[in-house]
């Protein structure tokens, strides 16, 4: 129960010499800052109400948003595959183009070291000639011994010939290779650069995809999380003033706010248990507060129970919470596989100063101990 507020110090001032006039300015002294009182909490509520409604279209607003920017980025996704498809085959080219220029680069020494060789040679081969003229026929044929020693002499004059022409072909073919090798290691080069190029161009395509996408939907996703943040905050102060205006409601009819002490057990449930409720007028029973759902699951019979014990308790009870989806019952601080998401359970304010017993003889128990649980009930003996 609610601590007594300053009405009821205002109803104990109201005073008359008849009794008959005592209860008439009692309650009329009690009704003066009630009525005020009601209409601004009644006020407030339904300023929640509609702020409620407001934050909840903004943000299945954003929600559209951000599903909008998901499939853009599923088919950012499957670009992403394609131009990874395409990388990985670049890559391998650039492997291969890598490859082959460190062959290419061997060979060039290779070559260079040749054409250095056979240069060197040649160049022995001039010098030698150079520093021992060539004999003429006349000196070839008086110092032969012979005619079999003019025949090799002659002969080995025109292997130094040929072994002469022959280094300088090899020479001049090397000269050739190198000029030729050269080419190709400069064009493998420049194709490796356009490739590395291209690899970096693709790779900054998609990084700058990623981050125009994630920054965008980033800004939808922080409005989202602050607007459901703001309404969280917003049902926890509509949860406090609906009970401060059930609270207000009860203590304005004598009688509808009882203690353990003045409650009793009660006739309990009829024999054929409790019929359907329907929402009525009255003082007494079961009165489902607006925007709730007590139609899932146990919900329609614990308010069915809530009202016969209601009438004849004579207690004012409101249904603040009954059925409540896994996302709301977090946001008002439940969770999201509570008796509330599954239908199984009433937050009802009325019900604090009810035994235990009592609610046992209509059906209902509370399954949860402490005063923050004293108005939550539930379905007892099915």
């Amino acid at each position: 129960m609610a601590r007594p507020s300053s009405f009821s110090r205002v109803r104990v001032r109201c005073r008359a010499p008849r009794r008959s006039l005592a209860l008439l300015a009692l309650a009329g002294c009690a009704l003066v800052p009630v009525a005020p009182a009601v209409a601004d909490l009644q006020n407030q509520i339904g300023a929640s109400q509609q702020k409620d409604k407001q934050l909840q279209s903004s943000i299945n607003a954003d929600k559209q948003v951000i599903e909008g920017f998901d499939g853009r980025i599923s088919d950012l996704r499957e670009r992403l595959a394609g131009l990874q498809g395409s990388l990985d085959g670049e890559q391998a080219q650039l492997a291969e183009l890598q490859r082959r220029l460190r062959e290419s680069r061997a060979h060039l020494t290779t070559l260079r070291l040749s054409y250095v060789r056979d240069r060197r040679i040649l160049a022995h081969q001039l010098v030698a000639q150079y520093e021992a003229p060539r004999p003429s026929l006349v000196d070839v044929v008086l110092h032969a011994h012979g005619f079999a020693d003019l025949l090799e002499t002659a002969d080995r004059f025109k292997e130094v010939a040929q072994h002469n022409a022959q280094i300088a072909g090899e020479v001049k073919a090397a000269r050739t290779r190198v000029g030729r090798e050269t080419r190709r290691f400069a064009k493998l080069e420049l194709t490796q650069e356009h490739v590395t190029q291209a690899l970096q161009a693709q790779r900054d395509q998609i990084a700058q995809l990623k981050l125009a996408v994630v920054q965008k939907q980033l800004v939808y996703v922080r409005s989202k999380s602050r607007k459901s943040a703001q309404l969280t905050a917003l049902r926890h102060t509509r949860g406090r003033l609906e009970k401060q205006l059930a609270t207000i409601q009860a203590r304005a009819n004598p009688g509808i706010s009882a203690s353990s002490a003045s409650i009793g057990q009660g006739p309990g449930l009829p024999s054929g248990g409790a019929p359907p409720w329907s929402p009525h007028s009255g003082a007494y029973g079961f009165f489902q507060a607006p925007g709730t759902n007590y139609s899932v699951g146990d919900t329609p019979r614990i308010a069915a129970r809530l009202d016969v014990m209601g009438k004849a308790l004579h207690l004012h009870l409101i249904g603040l919470s009954g059925y409540r989806t896994p996302q709301h019952s977090v946001e008002v601080g439940g969770f999201a596989n509570d008796p509330h998401t599954r239908g199984e359970a009433s937050d009802t304010p009325g019900l604090e100063g009810v035994p235990e017993a009592t609610l046992n003889a209509y059906g209902l128990t509370r399954p949860f101990a402490g005063a923050a649980e004293a108005d939550h009930v539930q379905l007892h003996g099915g």
